[in-house]
């Protein structure tokens, strides 16, 4: 049987690679928040040579993210909302899975 740390490490390695896939699917919005957002997105799925990231590459991310829904509901684009929650929600998910 495989470890749960394993199973853990490898759900997020998956995940990765679903949020580099979103990513290409970015709502078309402009502003410095969104392109914050947007950097931070792409700076966590690169590709790691070591193929892991740490728990604390998070934290910038999550905070992008969470910006960007208030950034979204300031501006009135509920598209904008639901995805970059959706997004936020998946990320705290993920940090919590390696702490």
């Amino acid at each position: 049987m495989t470890e749960p740390s394993v199973l853990l490490a490898t759900a997020r390695q998956e995940h990765l690679v679903y949020y580099r896939t979103l990513s290409e699917h970015l709502p078309d919005l402009d502003g410095d928040v969104i392109a914050a957002a947007h950097e931070a997105i792409r700076e966590l799925t690169s590709p790691r040579p070591d193929a892991t990231v740490p728990v604390s590459a998070y934290a910038p991310v999550i905070e992008a993210v969470a910006a960007a829904v208030e950034y979204c509901e300031f501006t009135g684009h509920g598209e904008g909302v639901r995805y970059y929650r959706y997004w936020h929600t998946l990320l705290l998910a993920d940090q919590a899975l390696g702490a």
